[in-house]
């Protein structure tokens, strides 16, 4: 039968783990957007070979569930570290890679390529008037990127950027595949000790929601204090 009590034992178990799977998002939404950065630029500027290879990386990433990409990473990564390490001359031992590393990897390539499209559209979304404007003042090109283009892509970015945030809170449920605990993981974990696992993937459920509100509660926020920025 449900139990309160064992509901209640198991939000504050799995809630442990909520600061480490927080701080392990923040590192691939950053690092991603970093990347989807390059992405987007190498797309506009047309670079040669590396626009073609990130096309059909894209065409992998979109038809390729992220379970398959991560035991798929999981298995090769350290294959292809072992390679580059030994070019280099450097010891490396693959059965030391800790299994955080291949997450981050893995999920930072899978969302960079969708990154990459929300700042293009976000850039692509910005008056071309105003661009026009700030060169007419004299702004050089770094000056006109840096404080018309960026501000104005970082609001209209925004909304998506704190999606993409949770979409990658939620995904790292498949890191509990390579021994890597998140909110999932230690639920898992929980119900196993006392075989209440009913309990306790409610308490997980109820966690990520809880986390949900939060996160939008301070976006909405901090999306309006942006946009009252520009009016």
């Amino acid at each position: 039968m449900f139990d309160l009590r064992v509901l209640l034992e198991s939000i504050i178990d799995i809630a442990t783990v909520v600061p480490k799977t927080l701080a392990l998002a923040l590192v691939i939404l950053l690092l991603s957007l970093l990347v989807g950065a390059v992405i987007a630029l190498i797309q506009k500027f047309k670079v040669p070979v590396f626009s073609q290879i990130i096309k059909v990386l894209q065409s992998f990433l979109r038809g390729t569930p992220n379970v398959v990409i991560l035991l798929l990473m999981y298995y090769a990564l350290p294959e292809i570290l072992t390679f580059f390490t030994g070019i280099l001359g450097i010891e490396f031992d693959a059965n030391s890679l800790n299994p955080i590393i291949t997450v981050i990897v893995t999920f930072t390539i899978s969302y960079s390529v969708f990154q990459s499209e929300i700042i293009r559209g976000s850039i692509l979304s910005i008056d071309k008037g105003q661009i026009e404007a700030a060169q007419s003042l004299g702004f050089s090109s770094w000056q006109t990127f840096r404080r018309v283009i960026v501000p104005q892509a970082l609001v209209e970015a925004f909304p998506d950027i704190i999606n993409s945030l949770m979409i990658i809170i939620k995904s790292l449920s498949l890191a509990y595949l390579i021994t890597v605990v998140d909110i999932l993981g230690q639920a898992k974990m929980v119900g196993a000790l006392n075989y209440r696992y009913l309990e306790a993937f409610i308490g997980a459920a109820l966690i990520y929601w809880v986390i949900g509100m939060v996160l939008t509660l301070i976006a909405n926020r901090f999306e309006l204090k942006l946009r009252r920025g520009f009016h």
